[in-house]
């Protein structure tokens, strides 16, 4: 049985083919919005937001970058000081 004898006269696909690709279809959508839902979980958008904070603070090879720790630190110590002063 070749391909040929799943089309119309015309070339068209039958009737059998486009169900099974709507079929198809189908099925991928309810995967990809499943994996949507899994990958959009408070859990799992907070993990992603803690490997960036880590990455952030590492190179490639798991290595601490002390310039981005010292960057960090002043930041931070810069917003307690403002916050410190507009209070007194």
């Amino acid at each position: 049985m070749s391909d040929a004898s799943h089309e119309g006269h015309s070339g068209a696909p039958s009737l059998v083919d486009l169900q099974a690709e709507v079929s198809a279809a189908r099925e991928e959508l309810v995967s990809s919005l499943s994996e949507l839902r899994t990958q959009t979980t408070p859990r799992a958008m907070v993990s992603r937001g803690g490997r960036a904070a880590f990455g952030f603070f590492t190179d490639e090879f798991g290595g601490i970058r002390p310039e981005r720790v010292v960057i960090a630190a002043v930041v931070t110590v810069g917003v307690l000081a403002i916050a410190f002063r507009r209070r007194r």
